[in-house]
């Protein structure tokens, strides 16, 4: 009888951490509501933690730094559910009941165009894409949403569930922080530390510099909205400030409702507003962005949309809000345990090559200038 290999238990092994991970897997897929709660809790728990340490810094106690804090985010969202949501139900109201008839006047402007140019080829498209049909199905849907996505009591209680969690979080964040830290070797315990803290800076920079982003760019769409007298300014400002949380796609879904509601005025009005978008998200992108997100993590678009399109399909509407700050995490922690390791002990051709031009051919000249002994 032949003796067993130290082959077989190393296959073991591997077939034991395979059966590991694939078990991991599938309970986190079963536990994926929790998963999104403790998510958003550490969410909300970011956003509320600067606020809570600035007043600790004051000499606030902690406990009553932070009442005033969500007192303060209590008052405002009541004074913004007093003041802002009639209009917004008023005018959303009033536009998603005029939404078929100004998009029946698109499709009848393009006809008119096919018919008098009939060389742009344009008549059997518009002919055959019946918008009105297609908007209604929209307005249809989107009245659905609610009973769609919400799960109804189940998310309100998910929720409140979030707050609860951020609440306790922020009030008393050592004991969780000790948690994770026993879950390391004492040795390692202080990185893992810093680690931590540096997560916790970078993403709640980028959550509230996300956060100033949406309320700058809902003040310019506003403003030049207003400007150009579109009806229902103020609706469409307000939409475009909440689809800034959605990277790349937000703006352009946001950009659609008032360019179809300047159309209904003249073309040349929606063209303007189509400029506006364009000037508003260039505006974004290189003097908003750069300086409200100064102290966070930067990530490249390419991350981010991948991140936005990966969590989507993993977590819906919630996995699209999540998806930065993962991405903001995942850098953080690549960053922190793999590129800066890399770069502290480079290798041994780099240590070689020669760090400016010219200074391979200074050394060698010198070299052979050095008389031998």
């Amino acid at each position: 009888m032949s003796p067993i290999g130290p082959s077989f238990f190393q296959l073991a092994r591997f077939a034991l951490v395979l059966g590991l991970l694939v078990a991991g897997g599938l309970l986190l897929y079963e536990l994926i509501g929790v998963i999104e709660v403790l998510a958003l809790a550490l969410l909300i728990a970011l956003i509320l933690a600067p606020a809570v340490d600035l007043l600790v810094r004051l000499r606030f106690p902690r406990f009553l730094a932070l009442l005033v804090v969500l007192a303060g985010v209590v008052v405002g969202f009541g004074l913004l559910g007093y003041i802002v949501l009639p209009l917004l139900s008023d005018q959303g109201s009033d536009f998603l009941a005029r939404a078929p008839g100004v998009v029946r006047s698109v499709q009848d402007y393009f006809q008119d165009l096919a018919e008098s140019y009939p060389a742009l080829g344009v008549g059997d498209g518009v002919a055959s894409l019946n918008l009105t049909d297609a908007i209604e199905e929209v307005i249809q849907r989107a009245g659905e949403l609610y009973n769609i996505t919400t799960r109804g009591a189940g998310l309100l209680l998910q929720a409140v569930g979030a707050v609860v969690m951020a609440v306790y979080m922020v009030s008393n964040p050592r004991p969780l922080v000790n948690g994770v830290l026993a879950l390391f070797p004492p040795a390692r315990r202080g990185r893992v530390e810093e680690i931590l803290t540096l997560i916790r800076e970078r993403v709640s920079g980028r959550i509230i510099g996300q956060i100033a982003a949406m309320i700058l760019i809902f003040a310019l769409t506003w403003a030049g909205l207003a400007a150009l007298d579109v009806e229902y300014a103020f609706t469409f400002a307000v939409l475009t400030g909440v689809l800034e949380i959605v990277p790349f796609f937000g703006p352009i879904l946001a950009a659609v409702p008032p360019t179809l509601a300047a159309f209904a005025d003249s073309p040349t009005k929606a063209l303007v507003v189509v400029v506006i978008y364009v000037a508003i998200h260039q505006i974004e992108a290189h003097l908003i962005s750069p300086m409200v997100m100064a102290r966070s993590v930067q990530l490249h678009p390419v991350m981010v949309i991948l991140a936005v399109l990966a969590m989507g399909d993993l977590l819906g509407f919630a996995g699209v809000v999540l998806a930065v700050p993962t991405a903001a995490v995942v850098t953080v922690l690549l960053d922190e345990l793999y590129v800066k390791p890399l770069g502290a002990a480079p290798s041994p051709r780099a240590v070689q090559l020669p760090e400016r031009e010219g200074e391979g051919e200074h050394e060698e000249e010198e070299s052979a200038t050095t008389p031998r002994s």
